[in-house]
């Protein structure tokens, strides 16, 4: 009995530890000084369109939210504009690694309950096909006629050029030609833009980092956060690119727990 009360004692005590831990990082990740859009604040909106470069973007930055819109009834859909054949460690192309990530990412979209749109314009090309990228954007958005737009900020979070030029064809073709159409920029707390940066053989320079988008609102996940961990899970070819940082000291699940808001910057009607 003496040993099995120890053992309780053992376990209790570790579990306090990991519930105090989970509870700094809570708070250390959460920007309390941002307001949080509650479902009444987007009743209006009955359809939501995310666009982002390649296939995992949407699990880093928005899959809770993404999942929460859906679970509440929204129409979500999910363009990816390539494959993801770069996310190699040193960026090399391989048509082998597109392939994987791409069916990677239908196992995701039916994770999250949205429709993927799957586009393939050149995983490291998107800068050489603004041109082309503005005409399929723009005719995806009279398509699908989202009252919601995600999409990366003009930073591209941290500075990839394929974020970047994602970002800022979709927010040119807004300017545009839909300026009545919110636009949300797929942000984060500052502690987490402060520690995010882009290997070096990518973007040579933080330049990026002027251009970031600061939070404006965030939702609130709930029971969403388990739909995003399985997302992160599922993306198992890019678990070593997506484990840097913090989570490398701790398990994806412990973290992504942690993180139980998404944050976005709202884009003016004059953005572009």
């Amino acid at each position: 009995m003496a040993v099995l009360g120890w053992i309780a004692l053992l376990v209790l005590l570790a579990a306090l530890c990991l519930l105090v831990l989970w509870l700094i990082g809570f708070l250390s990740v959460t920007d309390v000084f941002v307001s949080t859009k509650s479902p009444k604040d987007t009743r209006a909106f009955r359809r939501v369109l995310a666009i982002f470069p390649h296939p995992d973007d949407e699990a880093v930055s928005c899959g809770g939210t993404l999942h929460r819109f859906a679970a509440e009834g929204r129409q979500v859909a999910l363009a990816l504009l390539t494959r993801g054949e770069r996310g190699t460690p040193d960026a090399h192309v391989s048509e082998r690694l597109g392939a994987i990530r791409a069916c990677e990412a239908q196992a995701v979209a039916k994770k999250l309950c949205v429709r993927l749109i799957q586009a393939d314009f050149g995983d490291g090309e998107l800068c050489q096909s603004k041109q082309l990228l503005a005409a399929y954007i723009t005719a995806l958005i009279e398509r699908e006629a989202p009252d919601l737009l995600i999409t990366y900020d003009l930073a591209g979070f941290y500075g990839h050029p394929d974020h970047i030029a994602c970002a800022e064809v979709v927010t040119k073709v807004r300017a545009a030609s839909f300026p009545q159409l919110p636009l949300w920029y797929v942000t984060f707390p500052r502690l987490i833009l402060a520690a995010a940066r882009l290997p070096k053989h990518l973007a040579p320079t933080d330049a990026a980092h002027v251009r970031q988008a600061r939070p404006t609102l965030k939702l609130f996940l709930g029971r969403s956060v388990t739909a995003k961990i399985a997302a992160w899970y599922t993306y198992q070819s890019q678990r070593a690119a997506l484990t840097k940082g913090l989570m490398r000291l701790l398990p994806i699940w412990l973290f992504l727990s942690m993180m139980l808001f998404e944050y976005f910057a709202e884009a003016g009607e004059d953005a572009g």
